[in-house]
């Protein structure tokens, strides 16, 4: 799978360039290095691969290399970061939640 950044969506594609899906996060207006994870979506063929899950974590890895901080939107995102505590250092303080999760 190959990754790109570009004008706040982060997409996904195949070795052989097919579109598997894509998160996106938009600017939060008068927040420096703030974003909100809007929507994660993935094609019907890919959907329950962990293409999703992986496209989280993508985006969560370059988010802290970045410096961002990040708004949770989006219920798909929202249950990532349930799963995956490590994930909260993104948020700000007041965002963090605790982080029991149960299918």
């Amino acid at each position: 799978m190959h990754y790109k950044f570009e004008n706040n969506v982060l997409t996904v594609t195949t070795d052989e360039g097919e579109y598997v899906g894509e998160l996106d996060y938009p600017a939060i207006p008068d927040h420096e290095n703030r974003y909100a994870i809007e929507r994660v979506f993935i094609t019907s063929t890919y959907r329950g691969t962990g293409v999703a899950s992986e496209l989280v974590r993508t985006f969560v890895d370059h988010a802290k290399k970045e410096g961002w901080t990040i708004k949770l939107m989006c219920p798909y995102a929202l249950s990532q970061f349930k799963r995956h505590p490590e994930y909260q250092k993104v948020l700000l303080p007041e965002d963090r939640f605790p982080t029991t999760f149960s299918d």
